[in-house]
């Protein structure tokens, strides 16, 4: 039986942990104490005078631990989505650490904030780093898709596009972040888009193939299926694992035999294991 004694220690056990000051947990941070997960939310959607502490501490922090920080406050809002830490995020896209900015612009990856995506597609030209480029691209392949879903305003959506079709057209960027941004528009259903995918298909080089195979994926057209089929046989395994993924984010049932063939008979292990995740995607 459980007495009176026993009781009070469960209601205590329920009770909500109290969670510091944000300026108490800023000073920790600045002293390089441990990050304590809960003690983060403090810092979730801050006031306009704790933004401005943000930023007079971050110079002062080094880069492992500007790092650090960032990538504790991903996981925090990976796994509490109430969090809102992209003032934070904004804080640090032009931050003098390669390593911090891939991580603030992947702290943007759920944002649809119009405001963020203008922020946003100027680095894909200005930024000097190509993975800084290529994370902002993957972000903003996010916003295409809640443009698909009517999310996005439609002035907002055309300087989204040209933005982008702007990067794929121009021969001085390096093909990663070309390839990376066609990968991104791919999931826009207007014809353009598709006549620019099978541009890059036929006629660019080796890395905007495989990101026009992407790209077939993320547009969800059922008439990419039998050319991504046909890659299947292709004699670069890369390819192969490529087009198997894609076929699987077309989600169709016509798909299904051809991946269990190279599931189980192609020779290379990273086609197969493409092959049993588009299979996933699938069932």
């Amino acid at each position: 039986m459980t007495n009176l004694h026993d009781d009070d220690e469960l209601e205590d056990d329920d009770e909500p942990v109290a969670l510091p000051a944000a300026g108490t947990v800023l000073d920790e941070i600045e002293r390089g104490m441990p990050l304590l997960p809960g003690q983060l939310h403090v810092l979730s959607e801050p006031s306009p005078d704790l933004l401005q502490r943000i930023l007079r501490m971050w110079p002062k922090l080094t880069p492992e631990r500007r790092r650090d920080v960032l990538a504790a406050l991903e996981h925090e809002a990976a796994e509490h989505s109430v969090l809102d830490f992209h003032r934070i995020y904004l804080s640090a896209l032009r931050d003098s650490d390669t390593a911090t900015r891939i991580l603030a612009v992947r702290g943007l990856f759920e944002e649809d904030r119009p405001e963020i995506m203008r922020l946003l597609l100027p680095m894909l030209a200005d930024d000097d780093s190509t993975d800084v480029r290529i994370e902002v691209a993957r972000t903003l392949g996010q916003f295409i898709l809640a443009m698909e879903f009517g999310l996005v305003a439609e002035d907002d959506a055309e300087t989204l596009i040209a933005g982008l079709r702007d990067v794929i057209d121009d021969v001085e960027q390096v093909d990663e972040v070309r390839g990376a941004v066609l990968v991104a528009l791919g999931a826009a259903s207007d014809e353009a888009t598709a006549e620019l995918i099978s541009e890059q298909y036929e006629t660019g080089s080796g890395t905007m193939k495989i990101a026009a195979l992407k790209a077939m994926g993320r547009n969800a057209s059922d008439g990419w299926l039998d050319l991504l089929i046909y890659h299947f046989d292709d004699e670069d395994p890369e390819v192969r694992a490529t087009a198997a993924e894609a076929a699987g984010l077309l989600l169709l049932d016509e798909a299904v035999s051809p991946l269990v063939m190279l599931a189980t008979e192609d020779k290379d292990n990273d086609v197969q294991v493409a092959a049993i995740k588009a299979l996933g995607e699938i069932a």
